[in-house]
C-alpha cells in the first residue's frame, strides 16, 4: 500500500508537469520540458510493474494516448530511457504500448503530403488568446499564397503580434515601417519555414526507424 501511495504521487506530480509541457506555446521549451520528463515517466512506469500497479500503468498509458502529436517528445525519451532497464523490469509496463502509439503518430505525419515549394501556410499554435488580432495573425499564416502582410497597427496591438510570433518561434520576421499613423508592421513569413519542415521529417523518420528495430511496434 505504501508503494502504491508513493507511486500515486510521482503520477500526479509527472502528469502535472507533463500538463504544463503541453499547454506551452513555445515548441523548444515545450519539446525540452517533455524530453526531460521521459525518464521519470519511464521510471514510474517500470515501477508500476514491479509492484502491480497496473491500474497506475493503465491510467498513465491512457492519459499519454489521449494528448496532441507533440507528446511524441515525451512517449520518444521515455522509451530511450526504459531501453536501459533491464528486460524483466521493462515487462507489463505498458512501453509496448506507448511505442505502438508513438510510432502510428510518427507514421501519420509521415504520410501527410510534403510541403509544396509554393506552400506559405503556417499554424498559430494555441496561446491562449481569441482576440482579433489574433484572428488576423493567424488567418494571414494560414493562407497558403501570401507571403506578406502589411498591417497598420498602433503600438500595442505591434507589441502583442510580437509577442505570438516570437513566443511560437514561428519562421516569420515582423518589422515596423514608421511612416504615417499608425506605423505599419510588416510580417514576412521566410524561407526557413521549408528547411524546418524537412528538418522535422528526418527527426521523424529517423525515430521510427530506432523505435522498429528497438521495440518493433505492430504497423
Amino acid at each position: 500500500m505504501t508503494a502504491q501511495r508513493l507511486l500515486g504521487l510521482a503520477w500526479e506530480w509527472i502528469g502535472e508537469d507533463i500538463g504544463a509541457a503541453l499547454t506551452s506555446p513555445t515548441p523548444s521549451y515545450r519539446d525540452k520540458e517533455l524530453t526531460d520528463l521521459g525518464k521519470p515517466l519511464a521510471s514510474a512506469l517500470t515501477a508500476a510493474a514491479a509492484i502491480g500497479a497496473t491500474s497506475t500503468r493503465d491510467t498513465v498509458t491512457r492519459y499519454i494516448r489521449r494528448q496532441g502529436d507533440a507528446v511524441t517528445a515525451l512517449e520518444m525519451s521515455a522509451l530511450r530511457a526504459a531501453e536501459l532497464h533491464p528486460d524483466g523490469a521493462r515487462a507489463d509496463a505498458g512501453f509496448g504500448g506507448l511505442a505502438a502509439d508513438c510510432a502510428a503518430r510518427l507514421r501519420a505525419g509521415l504520410a501527410r503530403p510534403q510541403r509544396t515549394p509554393g506552400d506559405w501556410s503556417i499554424r498559430l499554435p494555441a496561446g491562449g488568446c481569441a482576440c482579433g488580432l489574433c484572428d488576423t495573425l493567424q488567418m494571414f499564416l494560414a493562407d497558403p499564397g501570401r507571403p506578406t502582410l502589411e498591417w497598420p497597427l498602433a503600438k500595442p496591438g505591434r507589441q502583442h503580434v510580437h509577442s505570438r510570433i516570437d513566443g511560437a518561434e514561428l519562421p516569420v520576421t515582423h518589422v515596423t515601417r514608421r511612416q504615417g499613423r499608425p506605423y505599419t508592421l510588416v510580417v514576412t513569413k521566410t524561407g526557413a519555414l521549408f528547411a524546418r519542415d524537412q528538418r522535422a521529417r528526418a527527426k521523424d523518420r529517423a525515430d521510427l526507424e530506432w523505435l522498429t528495430a528497438t521495440w518493433n511496434p505492430p504497423a
